[in-house]
């Protein structure tokens, strides 16, 4: 669904697919993915454990505001860059069945 980077926490709070100008939220397998410039997760929330992770790092400006913008509204856990790049290379391998 397309929306504008400001409407893009509807989304996000519901766990909907959206594309917005910079900002695009996906399901990728148990994982909803938000994403800043296609490749920088700014959230995710993991369908099995039940809870947001939100990335500790800082990357620029816009994309600060960003992230402000398509906050889902609920509790987050701080979690670096590499653990969430890590958790979405996981997931897709047991997506494409390469991990059992």
């Amino acid at each position: 669904m397309k929306t504008t980077n400001k409407k893009s926490s509807e989304f996000t709070s519901a766990k909907q697919a959206f594309q917005a100008n910079n900002l695009k939220g996906e399901w990728q397998g148990g994982l909803y993915i938000v994403y800043s410039y296609g490749w920088f997760p700014l959230f995710i929330y993991n369908l099995v454990q039940d809870c947001w992770l939100e990335n500790s790092e800082r990357y620029s400006v816009s994309t600060s505001k960003q992230r402000t913008q398509c906050h889902p509204g609920a509790k987050t856990e701080l979690a670096t860059l590499e653990v969430l790049k890590d958790m979405i290379a996981c997931q897709r391998y047991q997506r494409d069945g390469q991990v059992a």
